[in-house]
């Protein structure tokens, strides 16, 4: 493997297809009709791929020697000894400084949410992912900092509910993902993940439960009270399919260990999400 080669997967492309939450303001509040909005939601997707990039670059740093006796995570090319620290931590910097420079581009709000995503991330590779709970929390904060960028990028307004969904899903799925991580890994768990020493399979199940629960709800809410009438809550079969389907996956599955590598194996999910945000688009385009 090359040396950008190597770079390029130390930089997860599979993981991009997070920062697509950048984009919810944009659908959300009708603002797909403005050739302008798209572009500024465009950039501000692109700060946050390359911020995100360079935050991957520094946990693989910090977790080099614990992904060295990891089953999989061994294969990581700064583990494996094909991206060298120096490289590494250059490129961080760079990838970094050109997220902050288009985040101040696009104004200061955007960039106070890029500079904080970068400062939540650099706690948690310092220590702070040692933390029970405080470790998932730091998780999701960057599932609900992408769409308050994308809402600042092109100053709207959106529904705090959309927040409290994205806040509450992203930590169903680090959730779910600790879970398969202690089931996969077993005894050998604390080794790898340090916080993992302080969950049960019992306490991840109830936090599970009560987060995922009320995501749920938290969405069918929205779509009651969205400003762009009650039929957004024809959406919510998908929703719902969407969710179950990806429980389903991880309990009886025995998946769950990267979400993103779920979305895109799975063809059914796939298809639900193509179908729900076809129904999402096609009920705010007739609403406004």
């Amino acid at each position: 493997m090359s040396g950008v080669g190597a770079l390029l997967v130390s930089c997860r492309p599979r993981q991009w297809i997070k920062n697509g939450l950048v984009l919810v303001p944009l659908i959300s509040s009708v603002s797909f009709r403005s050739p302008e909005a798209i572009e500024r939601s465009a950039l501000a997707a692109v700060a946050f791929t390359l911020m995100s990039s360079a935050v991957y670059l520094l946990n693989d740093l910090a977790d080099r020697e614990h992904d060295r006796v990891h089953p999989t995570k061994k294969n990581r090319p700064i583990a494996k000894g094909r991206l060298t620290v120096h490289w590494a931590a250059s490129a961080s910097l760079v990838l970094g400084a050109a997220a902050l420079l288009l985040g101040f581009f696009l104004g200061w709000k955007v960039l106070m949410v890029i500079a904080l995503y970068a400062l939540c991330n650099a706690a948690y590779s310092a220590g702070l992912r040692r933390e029970p709970v405080l470790d998932v929390l730091l998780v999701s904060s960057g599932f609900v900092m992408r769409p308050v960028a994308g809402a600042f990028a092109i100053a709207v307004r959106v529904s705090a509910w959309l927040f409290v969904v994205s806040l509450l899903l992203s930590l169903s799925l680090a959730l779910l993902k600790r879970r398969a991580e202690l089931v996969s890994l077993a005894g050998a768990a604390e080794g790898h993940r340090p916080a993992l020493g302080g969950y049960s399979l019992l306490f991840l199940d109830q936090l599970i439960a009560i987060v995922t629960g009320s995501g749920i709800i938290s969405y069918a809410l929205y779509t009651f009270q969205s400003e762009h009438g009650e039929r957004l809550v024809l959406t919510l079969p998908f929703f719902l399919y969407g969710v179950f389907r990806y429980l389903y996956l991880v309990y009886e599955r025995g998946a769950g260990s990267s979400p993103e590598e779920i979305f895109l194996r799975d063809r059914p999910l796939q298809i639900d999400a193509v179908l729900y945000l076809g129904a999402v688009l096609a009920i705010l385009a007739t609403t406004n």
